[in-house]
């Protein structure tokens, strides 16, 4: 796994130029998905938001392993950006499973200038989203703006990122049994709490750091497992919101992202039952 992090490192540099082009591209649906929660934070007709690229050293201790994050108490909303995003590339691409077909889309579909637009889009809404109470759960809740940042990828590509999450959530439901769990959303749960107190403050910052990390010592959650763990609930939480508003229409997210934002989204249980269906669907709906 190190060696395909050191491949990945000459497709996964990032420069400036490239968030503040996702970004932009990003804007205007964002705004649109927003709806009138987007009025309140408007300035000069856009969204106040500006990217700072940041080596693994000084990435607010996210290391090697968080490609954006930003402070939405400040106003514009700075975006720190990793400019480098191969680790995080690696991790995220593996957890589509091992199968021919994840492969083939990984090569046509998986690369930087998607990747980038889906992490700057679904960044670009989380700030500027109605509160929920601190009920919010990222598996969950910031779901909701990842599926919709894959939508605004062009046809090809959208329906390319879709699969290969749906892959990654079959691979991830049968790696950790949810099927068999009687509790499956309390495991998420409590999940969720686990990885992000083992990402968070790794050190990563070097690539012996990497080295390390994709060479894990035997301890019963290391931090290669927190971050495996990462992806494989994002890919369930996209799969399972998206089958949801499959039923209508994925294309139509104009018509339904304002009604999610504006009640459901709000609830500490969103999303709970679409992966719970997801999670308990008939073997023949696979």
């Amino acid at each position: 796994m190190f060696e395909h992090y050191q491949s990945n490192k000459r497709h996964f540099a990032v420069d400036r130029a490239l968030i503040q082009d996702a970004l932009k591209q990003c804007e205007s649906p964002a705004i649109e998905a927003l709806s009138h929660f987007a009025q309140a934070h408007l300035w000069q007709g856009g969204l106040p938001v500006f990217p700072i690229l940041v080596p693994p050293s000084n990435n607010g201790g996210w290391g090697h392993l968080l490609p954006m994050w930003f402070k939405p108490h400040e106003r514009p909303v700075p975006f720190y950006t990793l400019d480098n995003w191969a680790l995080f590339a690696t991790i995220y691409s593996n957890s589509f499973g091992p199968s021919e077909e994840a492969a083939t889309l990984c090569e046509t579909a998986f690369a930087l200038k998607n990747l980038v637009r889906v992490v700057a889009g679904s960044n670009l809404l989380l700030p500027f989203l109605p509160s929920t109470q601190g009920a919010g759960l990222f598996f969950r809740h910031g779901m909701l703006p990842f599926l919709l940042s894959i939508l605004w990828l062009d046809p090809p590509n959208r329906d390319a990122w879709l699969r290969l999450h749906a892959l990654g959530a079959e691979h991830f439901v049968a790696a950790q049994h949810l099927s068999d769990d009687t509790d499956p959303i309390e495991t998420l749960n409590l999940l969720e709490f686990a990885v992000f107190a083992r990402l968070e403050r790794n050190g990563i910052e070097t690539e012996e750091a990497v080295a390390n990390l994709l060479s894990p010592s035997q301890e019963e959650f290391s931090l290669l497992t927190a971050y495996q763990t990462l992806f494989g609930a994002i890919n369930l939480g996209v799969t399972a919101l998206a089958n949801v508003y499959a039923r209508n229409s994925l294309s139509a997210w104009r018509e339904w992202a304002y009604q999610e934002f504006a009640f459901p989204y709000r609830m500490a249980d969103f999303g709970a039952n679409a992966v719970l269906d997801f999670i308990r669907r008939p073997k023949s709906a696979e």
